[in-house]
């Protein structure tokens, strides 16, 4: 099943952040939506710690992507495994910054697409695949845009991958939460001294 189909035009997107409730953790979602058709995803997301190495490109709809079959997962781009940028099937992305605690990615494919997370010295810490082809009206009965994610400590990179080489998946909603920064020595002094004062304060009322 072809993912490709002509390319013209231009789109337009956002990069979406939140920050998680309570903790300092930063959690994100890339739509590519602001990329234009055709672009090589490479270095544009490294500002919010993430970086594509520039082995993936653009597909929009109406400008190149079968979206009958691989449907985005929001918005008008998805990217995929551009042949022309890697000899295997691979897209990886790595940390920037602050490591990862999770990672995910919706993926339509034309056979089993694997999430694989690294760890900086190459060690496997988890791994989801689809379990075969989900394109529109795939044999398998799987639906596009399966949501494929791992949660593991400290994730320095990942990979997308499956049997085929290039042009045989696409990628949407690149979303990772990051590890959340330590507690800085002034920020423990400060809550060491308040605890400090209220037993102190306590100790006063009580004697008198």
């Amino acid at each position: 099943m072809a993912i490709i189909k002509n390319l013209s035009l231009a789109a337009v997107g956002t990069v979406f952040l939140t920050l998680g409730a309570g903790k300092a953790a930063q959690a994100a979602v890339i739509n590519f939506d602001s990329l234009s058709p055709a672009e090589v995803v490479d270095n544009q997301y490294v500002d919010v710690g993430v970086d594509f190495n520039g082995n993936a490109s653009v597909l929009s709809i109406g400008a190149g992507l079968n979206d009958a079959s691989f449907p985005p997962a929001s918005g008008r781009n998805v990217v995929y495994n551009d042949p022309v940028l890697t000899s295997s099937s691979d897209i990886r992305v790595d940390a920037v910054g602050l490591l990862w605690q999770s990672v995910g990615a919706y993926i339509t494919g034309n056979d089993s697409v694997t999430l694989t997370a690294y760890t900086s010295d190459d060690s496997i810490v988890g791994t989801a695949s689809t379990g075969g082809a989900n394109y529109v009206g795939a044999t398998t009965g799987l639906l596009p845009n399966i949501f494929l994610s791992i949660t593991a400590p400290d994730i320095a990179y990942v990979t997308f991958t499956d049997q085929k080489t290039g042009n045989s998946y696409t990628l949407d909603d690149f979303t990772y939460e990051a590890v959340p920064e330590p507690l800085t020595v002034g920020g423990s002094l400060v809550a060491l001294g308040f605890g400090w004062l209220m037993k102190k304060k306590i100790a006063s009322s009580q004697r008198s």
